[in-house]
């Protein structure tokens, strides 16, 4: 019989106290991931999604990605339940829908949010590059973009990195809005703009990048970045704002927008990221999903500067 997600949990603390995974050799997994107080990027679902993607495949099972039974920030109103918005930007990793998995009577939900191990934004992960290419090749694998997305992708991509004289281009991830402003607790510190220069401008003559690309949704940041290098610096037309009081995805200019266009924005600056030659970014869930789309970053630097409300405090004194 298939276990829901609570039986699947009181399941799961069986087979660890008797050392035992999988007691009723169920045959598919069901991997989803509730929408809690703080609201969820795209790149947060699609980090957990690999971690458990890999649970299954290493435990002979079936992974089944649902993001339909369960709210999330993709989800407009009355559509929980009807839609899947996972497959708004990605394929099933096994081309198993979610109903049939359901049906089968051979599947059992994940125990929790979080796996035990996935893809973070730890310097012991971003800088282990066989980890980082294991993952590469698992998302490669099981995380396959729809084919009208991926064509937006390819287009923008030409449209805005070019490369017709095959000009060298820095990568860069700025964070700001609701990070900077609300300092969320534990979250990793961002850079400012003076350390975010400093470090663009090393990295662009030690490797001799013409172009910089920034993915930003902060439009203070991305004007000061302008001043700063101004013809060189390539962006994306997203939405882009510049003071928030909460979080960005509940920010009216993002949560009353169709679902499908925030994604896709947010997941074109991220791929676009991926496809410059080097990187230089604060820790986000973003920052690790450049990495897990990159082939293979010739560089990159990634500021480690603390948490919010941890190492933020004990530097002010």
């Amino acid at each position: 019989m298939n276990i829901n997600s609570k039986g699947s949990a009181l399941l799961h603390k069986v087979e660890v106290r008797f050392h035992k995974q999988n007691r009723l050799n169920s045959k598919y997994l069901i991997i989803k991931r509730e929408c809690g107080s703080s609201p969820l990027g795209l790149f947060a679902y699609y980090i957990t999604t690999l971690g458990w993607i890999e649970y299954a495949i290493r435990n002979g099972m079936i992974p089944v990605v649902d993001m339909k039974n369960y709210y999330n920030t993709f989800h407009q109103k009355g559509e929980v339940g009807k839609i899947n918005t996972w497959e708004l930007f990605f394929e099933q990793p096994c081309n198993i829908s979610l109903e049939e998995a359901l049906k089968s009577n051979q599947a059992r939900y994940v125990w929790g949010d979080i796996p035990e191990y996935q893809p973070n934004e730890s310097l012991d992960f971003l800088y282990n590059d066989r980890i980082v290419k294991y993952y590469h090749q698992l998302a490669k694998k099981y995380i396959r973009f729809q084919p009208n997305v991926f064509e937006i992708l390819k287009n923008k991509e030409e449209k805005i990195l070019g490369r017709d004289k095959g000009e060298r281009i820095l990568g860069v991830l700025a964070r700001g809005t609701d990070y900077t402003s609300l300092k969320p607790y534990f979250h990793p510190i961002q850079p400012d703009i003076e350390a975010l220069s400093k470090a663009i401008d090393e990295y662009s003559r030690r490797f001799s990048c013409g172009k910089i690309y920034v993915a930003t949704e902060d439009m203070e940041v991305l004007e000061k970045l302008s001043a700063i290098y101004g013809e060189r610096l390539l962006y994306t037309d997203q939405v882009r704002v510049k003071k928030v009081s909460g979080y960005l995805n509940h920010h009216k200019e993002f949560s009353e927008r169709d679902a499908f266009e925030r994604g896709i924005e947010y997941l074109t600056s991220i791929y676009l990221l991926s496809r410059c030659n080097g990187l230089v970014a604060g820790r986000t869930s973003g920052t690790v999903g450049a990495c897990l789309l990159a082939e293979d970053y010739e560089f990159k630097h990634v500021f480690s500067l603390g948490r919010y409300g941890i190492e933020d405090i004990m530097l002010q004194h």
